[in-house]
């Protein structure tokens, strides 16, 4: 599918157009706020939330860790030191101790100044996300059966994509448990391409992450992505130091048709990134560019 003819999922008219096009594999090409939009927001903030809904960013990239009373609060690392005025570690913290502290701007350190933002729940996040976005939940499959719950309770099944490596054997067992679902993403490379097959078959997840080290890596030849395409959603990272072969962030600061092109030319249309209106801006110049005549 050439640009032209592509989708753009923050030009579709509501969430429930990103939902359909999103199930039905219509290789729709989004980004994905990774810990939202937090410039200006810190990350994993409210505010970082709102801004994505604001700009009609559909998959929003949220971290969680567990509290020592256990809630569920949006962190990415396991200690508060980076991201918040405090120190310790989240899982030695009650949610009251959490609240006192201030989230610092942008991806925090020890330079970053405190803003007037608080650490948010992922209850404080749920409705503000019904009917408007999708949260990939991150390094979560551990917390399934406690997002399970959550998800339940407040019917957002539509509304979460977890992410995962593990056995298949294992997601099976847990989704063929479940009367309803999350979406749900595994992570593919070239250790775990031979279960593709069974993956496919056994679990037919929503999206599928390439993880590639070179561009000769045959996770993201032509063949496989051909199979892949007319049966999930192809989800890149274009995270610096992720694994994408350098196609990241900043490369694509630099000179984005060899870091998102490459992504958009391959047919991988789920895009992570940290700087997302600016990958929209790209996409939209791009597709105008494309455009006959």
């Amino acid at each position: 599918m050439s640009l032209n003819q592509q989708k753009l999922g923050w030009q579709l008219a509501s969430y429930t157009d990103f939902l359909k096009a999103l199930l039905e594999k219509q290789q729709l090409l989004t980004p994905v706020a990774h810990r939202g939009l937090w410039n200006p927001a810190p990350e994993n903030s409210l505010p970082a939330v709102q801004h994505c809904i604001d700009h009609h960013i559909y998959l929003i990239e949220l971290d969680m860790q567990v509290t020592k009373d256990g809630h569920i609060v949006l962190m990415h690392d396991t200690t508060v030191d980076r991201t918040t005025n405090g120190s310790g570690e989240v899982d030695e913290l009650t949610l009251s101790e959490i609240k006192q502290l201030s989230l610092k701007e942008l991806n925090g350190g020890p330079n970053a100044k405190n803003t007037k933002e608080k650490v948010p729940t992922l209850l404080e996040v749920l409705p503000m996300i019904k009917g408007k976005a999708m949260i990939n939940a991150d390094k979560a499959w551990k917390l399934r059966h406690e997002l399970y719950e959550l998800v339940e309770q407040h019917d957002l099944f539509d509304h979460f994509l977890l992410k995962s490596d593990r056995p298949i054997e294992q997601l099976a067992a847990f989704f063929d448990s479940n009367p309803r679902n999350m979406s749900y993403m595994h992570k593919l490379s070239d250790k775990n391409l031979h279960q593709l097959d069974l993956l496919l078959e056994a679990v037919s997840p929503t999206a599928i992450e390439l993880l590639f080290y070179t561009e000769d890596d045959e996770v993201v030849s032509d063949a496989v992505i051909a199979k892949l395409k007319g049966q999930t959603n192809l989800w890149g990272n274009a995270l610096d130091f992720a694994e994408n072969a350098r196609h990241s962030d900043s490369l694509s600061l630099l000179d984005p048709d060899k870091g998102w092109g490459w992504f958009i030319n391959r047919g991988i249309s789920l895009i992570q990134t940290d700087h997302p209106l600016k990958f929209m801006a790209y996409a939209e110049k791009k597709m105008k560019t494309n455009e006959p005549g």
